[in-house]
């Protein structure tokens, strides 16, 4: 699990990179980031480490990039 820790705490992680079971079942959250190119990265290499799992790099509530879908 990545993990990246900031002064200030958990809140200014806006980033966060997760492994879902399908659509809407979260499995894991491998990643919390408060750089969006640390967390691009880091799904990056989620999606090569798991390339059979549905990935998610999302900015709270938004879904930025699905490991399922073409990117843009």
């Amino acid at each position: 699990m990545f993990l990246s820790y900031v002064s200030g705490g958990l809140e200014n992680l806006r980033f966060s990179v997760a492994l879902y079971h399908n659509e809407t079942n979260l499995d894991e959250m491998v990643a919390r980031m408060r750089d969006l190119t640390m967390a691009r990265t880091a799904y990056d290499l989620a999606v090569v480490r798991w390339p059979l799992r549905l990935v998610k790099l999302c900015q709270g509530g938004r879904i930025m990039r699905r490991s399922d879908r073409p990117q843009e």
